[in-house]
């Protein structure tokens, strides 16, 4: 079943036009590119920008909000998130087009948001795993509500691709406790309720008449064609009509 799931999302791209397919990738890449900027700044500067990652439950760490996603301790932390938010967000902005740039901001704020929430006081949260986990959530759950299947093989392809996204929200299951399980939980929150939320958004799956449904209703006629038919038969046959009247004369006489 996954790999007919697959074929058909491969099939559906192929048939994508080619514009949609690379206007799709644009803002990705340039948020991608802004992510790189900003590490390769930090390191050539010498200058730690994490201190002003998101701190929760704090006043003064919320503006790491906006700047949590933007902040990576390393490159090999930034190069893992960086083909996962490429692929994940050209998915948003080729299933919902121009819809696609509110649910980007909105998955960036309240992802964000919700990690101040349950995160632990007294730490600081850095990295875009939350927005990943949010987009993934998102696309995952999409597809089954609105039972569209390019968006239900790219959810399949994002389970396969990122499986770490089932149990990644657990504390359990971190290979490190540095690793912000409260921003993964918080991205999967927000993205599984904005899936719930905006599941009339974007591409919905419409039923379809049966055609045997039309052909028997097609059988019979409105009830305001009734007399038009009836009318239509006599001016067919007026010889018959007319023999008819005869008939009824002379038995009247």
């Amino acid at each position: 079943m996954i790999f007919d799931e697959f074929s058909y999302l491969c099939i559906s791209f192929m048939r994508e036009d080619k514009r949609d397919l690379i206007s799709a990738m644009i803002v990705p890449a340039a948020f991608v590119v802004l992510l790189w900027i900003i590490k390769i700044l930090e390191v050539t500067t010498n200058i730690s920008l994490t201190q002003y990652g998101l701190e929760p439950r704090s006043t003064t760490g919320l503006i790491g909000i906006i700047t949590m996603p933007l902040l990576h301790s390393d490159f090999s932390h930034l190069s893992s998130n960086t083909l996962a938010v490429f692929l994940l967000l050209s998915g948003l902005y080729l299933f919902y087009k121009n819809f696609a740039s509110t649910l980007f901001v909105s998955f960036y704020f309240f992802s964000s948001l919700a990690a101040w929430i349950i995160g632990t006081s007294g730490t600081i949260h850095i990295g875009a795993s939350g927005l990943v986990y949010c987009l993934a959530w998102f696309h995952i759950l999409s597809g089954f509500l609105k039972r569209n299947k390019p968006q239900m093989a790219f959810g399949f392809l994002v389970i396969f691709l990122y499986g770490s996204v089932v149990w990644g929200i657990f504390p359990m299951f971190q290979s490190s406790p540095r690793i912000s399980w409260q921003g993964h939980l918080g991205g999967a929150i927000t993205g599984i309720v904005f899936a719930i939320l905006f599941k009339h958004k974007g591409i919905v799956h419409k039923e379809v008449i049966p055609l045997e449904e039309e052909e028997e209703l097609s059988d019979e006629d409105p009830y305001w064609m009734e007399g038009s038919n009836e009318e239509t038969q006599k001016e067919e046959n007026p010889q018959e009509t007319n023999s008819n009247q005869q008939e009824i004369n002379s038995n009247q006489s």
